[in-house]
């Protein structure tokens, strides 16, 4: 009975054993299915595009010979071209860009501005009578009504967010006029999506804190620029792979992001298979996908369907929040300024009427017993004045010491002063109650002189004192 129960145990682990397998096996068959085909290239380079005509990419990672490969079959082609020995290859794969358009006009633009190739029957051509500018690397290539432009860009120490264009006629960059005043810093990381008549701009902080990111629009036909809101996404500049050429596609990690600005909405998927996916191109109903391998030179070009490519959804949320109206600051100072009149007016007649007011009579019963007495003494002379040092009587009862009895006179006189000169304000106006002036005989001794004022108001009204 145990020996028939082990069997059976066993039994149920190889059958589970063998489920897992052919699981396994499934989801790899399911997986390359999904992909059409992929091409492995020896040496990497940026510089490719689709022709149009003949339903191909083609690349070029070689000085004499390019790449064609056939979107519908997978069929690969090594073929010759010519180019315009202007700049060497290795300077040439790292120093252009190629941007194309819906008429299939192919073009080399410099990466920093200026020289500008074309391709034509299998030949690169140079066609501008520019130089390096080196004034915009890094830049946005884009083409629009079949002319290349680029915005932005880093060179000769500055960032810049001019926009240029390259003129067929003269064969020259032209810097060119915009309007609107919501324009992106220059000094700040970018990443654009191309539309129809649009360049659409993801504005990264510069202190990659990952806070929400401005989304400024540029209008090709009306050349004007305006904030359309903010992006509704938690990311920075570091987290992207890499700043390719104006596309939809956000490739972060095993994720990438479709930015759909025409339904505003972004979409969030899980890359196919576990490559590491760098760029991706939409091509009509296929996905080109380039993979590079960070220990090797060369890179896989892998090409879907479109249904295949985007089967792996994981949420999609609205594109842009919409931006808060900023704060009117010349507002909120116009009701600061008017308040402010409002109160000086109201200060200047309550002050007219407490000096129209009649003097209320005088009850001085918060004076101290001290000052009461030394008020009496200044009352007794004729000429209203005392020496400083007959105020030593009034503060010596316990013998302190110099310094002690300078601290009390102080004191004792400081508060009189205010005493009198808060109760008596009506009468004095800006005179005050107690001044002082040097002894005639010697300057090292000061006369304490009381207001007359103040000596007529006492003798009328009853001093009384603070117990």
């Amino acid at each position: 009975m145990v020996l028939r129960l082990d069997f059976f145990i066993f039994e149920s682990m190889v059958n589970n054993r063998f489920l897992l397998l052919i699981s396994f096996l499934f989801l790899i068959v399911a997986e390359s299915s999904a992909q059409l085909f992929r091409v492995e290239l020896k040496n990497r380079t940026d510089l490719y595009f689709i022709d149009a005509k003949k339903n191909s990419l083609l690349i070029f990672d070689d000085s004499t010979h390019y790449t064609q490969i056939d979107l519908t079959t997978g069929a690969t082609k090594v073929l010759p071209y010519y180019r315009d020995a202007y700049d060497i290859f290795s300077e040439f794969v790292k120093g252009y860009k190629i941007i194309t358009d819906e008429q299939n006009h192919v073009y080399f633009v410099d990466r920093g501005c200026g020289i500008v190739y074309k391709w034509q029957h299998d030949s690169i051509i140079r066609i501008d009578r520019s130089f390096h500018h080196k004034n915009q690397f890094h830049g946005d290539v884009f083409l629009h009504n079949g002319s290349p432009y680029i915005f932005g860009g880093y060179g000769y120490f500055l960032y810049k967010n001019m926009i240029t264009s390259f003129d067929f006629s003269t064969k020259e960059w032209h810097k060119v006029t915009t309007i609107g005043n919501q324009i992106p810093s220059a000094d700040l990381n970018r990443y654009a999506t191309k539309l129809k008549d649009k360049l659409n701009f993801i504005v990264f902080k510069p202190n990659y804190t990952g806070d929400s990111t401005q989304v400024f629009s540029f209008d090709l036909n009306k050349l004007k620029w305006s904030a359309i809101g903010t992006l509704n996404l938690k990311v920075r500049f570091s987290d992207f792979f890499d700043k390719t050429e104006p596309s939809p596609f956000l490739v972060m990690n095993r994720f990438f992001y479709y930015l759909d600005y025409e339904n505003n909405k972004i979409t969030k998927y899980l890359l196919p298979q576990n490559l590491q996916i760098r760029t991706i191109l939409e091509v009509k109903n296929k996905i080109i996908a380039f993979s590079y391998s960070p220990n090797s030179s060369g890179y896989k070009v892998l090409v879907y369907n479109k249904p295949d490519f985007f089967k792996n959804k994981v949420e999609s949320r609205p594109l842009l929040v919409p931006i808060v109206a900023p704060f009117n600051y010349s507002r909120l100072t116009s009701i600061i300024i008017g308040f402010l009149v409002l109160l000086l007016i109201y200060l200047i007649i309550w002050k007219r009427k407490k000096r129209t007011a009649k003097p209320k009579e005088l009850i001085l019963y918060e004076f101290k017993k001290v000052e009461v007495e030394l008020l009496a003494l200044w009352l007794s002379k004729p000429d209203l004045k005392i020496e400083m040092n007959e105020i030593n009587d009034f503060v010596a009862h316990d013998k302190p010491s110099i310094d002690t009895l300078k601290k009390r006179r102080e004191t004792l006189l400081k508060g009189l002063k205010q005493a009198l000169d808060f109760y008596l304000k009506n009468e004095l106006g800006e005179e005050k109650a107690i001044s002082e002036c040097l002894h005639p005989q010697d300057s090292r001794m000061k006369i304490l002189m009381l207001h007359e004022k103040v000596a007529l108001a006492l003798k009328h009204n009853k001093i009384g004192e603070k117990a």
